[in-house]
C-alpha cells in the first residue's frame, strides 16, 4: 500500500519567487524576520539570528581563505555549543560539505570517515569530558591520505601546527558579510551534509544529503506548528541526524529557540526545560529512561511543553505522556532520509500518535512492498518499507553499488525496515527486516516480546532477537537493564514474559545486563547481542 501526505507545503519562509530554500537560504530568512530572537541558548549565554548569520558568514569567510571550495568537505567533532552552529552554517554558506563526527570515536574511527570523506578541514574542540582531541587530531592528519587542515576551538585555540577558531573567526572589519571573498551560490541539487549511519548492521557509510531535505522540513513546521515562539532544549548530539536536522534546523525555519546542552544529565535538563519554558521535547529511549527516573522529574514544571518525540514502545510512550501531560508523537525517520519522515498530527487520537509513526510529510512518498514480488501489500499487511522524495539521500559517498543497491531505478529508497500501512496512510514500524524471527515456524515480533518484558515494574529497557536452536530453527534470547537495587532476577522475568505471551513468543533465556550497546542515535545494536550469544 501506498502513503501520501495530505498536508499542503506551506513554508513559513520563501527565498524567491519560484526559487526553493537551501540551508543558508533559511538561516538568511530567519535572520530577516526574527533577527532579535534567539536562536541559540549556550550556558548564560543567548545569540540572535542576526549574530549567528553574521558569525556564520565570518566563519564561511575563514574556510574559504583556507582554500574551502564549493563541493569540499568540512568535518566537524565538537560538543553541542555555538561553535557547532557556526561552523555548520559557516560551512554550508562556503558551498562545502559538512561531515558531522562523534566525539567519542576513536582516532581510528574518526581517521576512516574523515579520510573516506576526503574532508579537507576538520574543525575539532580542544578538550571534552577529560578528553585532548590536539593529538588525537594529529593522529587523524596522520592517517589520512589527503591534507588535513586542523581547527581548533576552545582552550588557547591551537598550537604551531594547527590553527585557532576563535582567531579565524574573530570580527575583522566588515561585520556582517565575507569581506573580500566571493562565497558560491547554492541550489537545492547541492549536497549539503555527509553523515555517517549510525551503525545498526556494520561499518558506517557516508550518506550525502543535499538540500532538498528542507521542503520536507516545512511539511513539519506545518504539520506541528511550529513557531517563533517555540523553544527546544537539545541534549541530543549535532553529530546525529535528529538532533542536527529535527532539531536545529528545522527550528530555524520557524525562528524557534534552542538551547543546546554540551551533554545530557537528566536532572539539569529538567531544569532547564522548565527555566526555559520549553514547548518541545525531544529525547531517545536511554534519555526518557533517565529523565523518569530522576527524582526531579516529579517537581519538574512541564506545563509549557505543547509535545514531544518519543521513538519508544507504546508503554514508555505512555509514561512519558502521563509524567509531562504533553501530546506524544512517535516519530520515523534515520539517517538516509534526513531524520525526520513521518509523523502523527498533533490532534491524532494517541493510538495513532503513539503506536504509528503518522503519515509522511511534505512531498515524500512512501508504500510497503512484498518482500518477494516487490509488489504492494493490502492494507494492514506488513512487508518492506520502501520511501521516494526529497529527504532521500542521494548517495552513499564514493560506494555505487551500495547506492545502487538501496535507490532503485525509480527512486524508491529500500529503507531495511519493516512497516505496515492502515486506509488512513498511517504507517506501523515493525522492526527492522531481520529483526523478526521463526520459533517452529511461528513468526515473533521482537517488539511484542520487548513490550512484554518492559511491562513489568523493574524493567527499564528490553531487546529481544532469535538465535539459532537444532529444532525449532530459532529461539527467542532477550536482554534487560532494570531499575538499580530492584533485586528482580532473571527467572522472575521469564515467569513474567511467560504469563504475558504465547510459548512461542515467550524468550528462551533472559539476560540482566548494566547497558546495551547503541548507536548515537540510541539504537540497540542487535548484531552486538547477537555476537555475544555466537561468541
Amino acid at each position: 500500500m501506498t502513503a501520501r501526505t495530505d498536508d499542503t507545503n506551506k513554508p513559513v519562509a520563501k527565498a524567491g519567487p519560484g526559487q526553493a530554500l537551501t540551508i543558508a537560504g533559511a538561516l538568511d530568512v530567519a535572520a530577516r524576520r526574527w533577527g532579535e530572537r534567539a536562536a541559540i541558548v549556550e550556558g548564560d549565554q543567548r545569540y540572535a539570528y542576526a549574530e549567528l548569520r553574521q558569525r556564520a558568514l565570518r566563519a564561511a569567510s575563514a574556510f574559504a581563505g583556507l582554500g574551502v571550495r564549493k563541493g569540499d568537505r568540512v568535518a566537524i567533532c565538537l560538543p553541542n555549543g555555538m561553535d557547532w552552529a557556526v561552523a555548520f552554517f559557516g560551512a554550508v554558506y562556503a558551498g562545502a560539505v559538512v561531515v558531522p563526527l562523534n566525539t567519542a570515536l576513536s582516532a581510528g574511527e574518526l581517521a576512516y570517515q574523515v579520510g573516506h570523506s576526503g574532508a579537507a578541514v576538520m574543525v575539532v574542540c580542544g578538550s571534552y569530558r577529560n578528553r585532548d582531541y590536539r593529538p588525537v587530531a594529529r593522529q587523524v592528519r596522520d592517517g589520512v591520505g589527503q591534507r588535513l587542515q586542523v581547527v581548533v576551538a576552545g582552550g588557547d585555540g591551537g598550537e604551531q601546527d594547527m590553527l585557532s577558531w576563535a582567531k579565524l573567526t574573530a570580527p575583522g572589519d566588515t561585520q556582517d558579510g565575507p569581506g573580500d571573498i566571493s562565497l558560491p551560490s547554492l541550489d537545492v541539487s547541492d549536497p549539503a551534509i555527509m553523515m555517517y549511519t549510525s551503525g545498526t548492521t556494520g561499518r558506517p557509510k557516508g550518506a550525502v544529503q543535499t538540500h532538498r531535505f528542507i521542503s520536507t522540513l516545512f511539511g513539519a513546521v506545518d504539520r506541528l506548528e511550529i513557531r517563533e515562539t517555540d523553544a527546544l532544549v537539545l541534549y541530543l548530539p549535532l553529530f546525529h541526524i535528529y538532533a542536527l536536522v529535527a532539531g536545529m534546523i528545522l527550528m530555524t525555519l520557524a525562528g524557534a529557540r534552542v538551547v543546546l546542552m554540551a551533554r545530557f544529565d537528566a536532572g539539569r535538563s529538567l531544569r532547564l526545560i522548565e527555566e526555559e519554558r520549553a514547548t518541545i521535547m525531544y529525547g531517545i529511549p536511554t534519555t526518557y529512561i533517565d529523565q523518569l527516573n530522576d527524582p526531579a522529574v516529579d517537581t519538574t514544571d512541564f506545563s509549557s511543553l505543547r509535545y514531544a518525540f518519543t521513538p519508544l514502545t507504546y508503554d514508555l510512550c505512555q509514561k512519558v505522556r502521563d509524567k509531562t501531560g504533553a501530546v506524544c508523537l512517535n516519530p520515523y525517520g534515520m539517517t538516509e532520509t534526513s531524520a525526520l519522515s513521518l509523523v502523527a498530527s498533533l490532534d491524532d487520537p494517541p493510538e495513532v500518535a503513539m503506536r504509528t509513526v503518522g503519515r509522511p510529510l511534505g512531498n515524500l512518498e512512501v508504500k510497503v512492498v512484498d518482500e518477494t514480488t516487490g509488489k504492494p501489500v493490502p492494507s494492514g499487511a506488513p512487508g518492506a518499507l520502501l520511501m521516494r522524495g526529497p529527504s532521500v539521500l542521494w548517495k552513499y559517498h564514493e560506494q555505487p553499488e551500495a547506492t545502487a543497491a538501496a535507490i532503485d531505478a525509480d527512486g524508491w529508497f529500500n529503507t531495511g525496515d519493516l512497516a505496515s500501512v492502515d486506509e488512513a496512510g498511517n504507517v506501523t514500524f515493525i522492526g527492522r527486516r531481520g529483526d523478526g524471527y521463526r520459533v517452529g515456524g511461528e513468526m515473533v515480533d521482537p517488539v511484542e516480546v520487548e513490550a512484554a518484558i518492559q511491562s513489568h515494574p523493574a524493567v527499564l529497557r528490553a531487546a529481544a532477537l532469535g538465535v539459532p536452536d537444532e529444532r525449532l530453527g530459532q529461539v527467542g534470547y532477550a536482554w534487560v537493564e532494570v531499575r538499580p537495587a530492584s533485586g528482580v532476577t532473571e527467572q522472575e522475568l521469564l515467569a513474567h514474559a511467560a504469563g504475558l505471551l504465547a510459548p512461542f513468543k515467550a524468550p528462551r533465556q533472559i539476560r540482566i545486563i548494566s547497558e546495551f550497546p547503541v548507536t548515537p542515535s540510541g539504537k540497540v545494536q542487535k548484531f552486538r547481542l547477537r555476537e555475544w550469544v555466537t561468541a
